[in-house]
């Protein structure tokens, strides 16, 4: 049992298996897990827009609640696409090609969504913002008595920290649950290079 794939595995001596079955299971188990993943995440979007919504529908903000709702499935179907296309790439013979190919569509995907978190969401939450609260009391009282310079300075400062918010979430979730499957695959694919 001490070379079994498994421990050898563990082990990390990737280096002394000869077989390439055994890179063909790890490709396999990988891309399993990343799927799983995926689809649980994008499946945890609907009970959040659905929540959303609800409240804001509470609160008689019914073009508040369908914003959030139409961003978040907006979302739901953006990541679904991502979905589709990491399926389409299809296992070949070369386990070395078919795992770089992996590596590159998620590199790729990862600068999208971080362009994405750091610069649309930010922009689609002042406008919610300014849906729910343009004609509430705080706002009335407040914001209409300062000069147009100073709301463009505010609108930017909240547009720079909802950004900075949420692409540190961004970043630290996508590292908590998907971290050790991204080391895997560039391990992989090093390993595969070595070969």
């Amino acid at each position: 049992m001490e070379n079994s794939i498994e421990n050898i595995w563990k082990e990390g001596n990737h280096g002394n298996v000869k077989n390439i079955d055994f890179y063909n299971r790890e490709s396999k188990l990988w891309f399993q897990n990343i799927l799983k993943y995926l689809k649980k995440d994008n499946l945890g979007l609907i009970p959040i827009g659905l929540l959303m919504a609800g409240l804001l529908i509470f609160y008689k903000e019914y073009l508040g609640a369908g914003l959030a709702f139409g961003f978040l499935l907006f979302l739901f179907l953006l990541n679904q696409n991502t979905i589709a296309k990491l399926k389409n790439i299809k296992p070949s013979d070369d386990v070395k090609q078919y795992m770089k190919t992996n590596q590159f569509f998620i590199r790729n995907q990862k600068k999208n969504y971080i362009i994405f978190t750091g610069l649309v969401i930010p922009l689609f939450m002042l406008v919610e913002l300014w849906v729910i609260f343009h004609d509430a009391e705080f706002y009335l009282k407040v914001f209409t008595k300062i000069s147009l310079n100073s709301k463009i300075i505010l609108a930017l400062f909240m547009y720079l920290a909802i950004g900075g918010i949420s692409l540190f979430s961004y970043l630290a979730s996508t590292q908590i649950v998907y971290g050790k499957l991204l080391k895997k695959l560039d391990k992989i694919v090093a390993d595969l290079e070595e070969r």
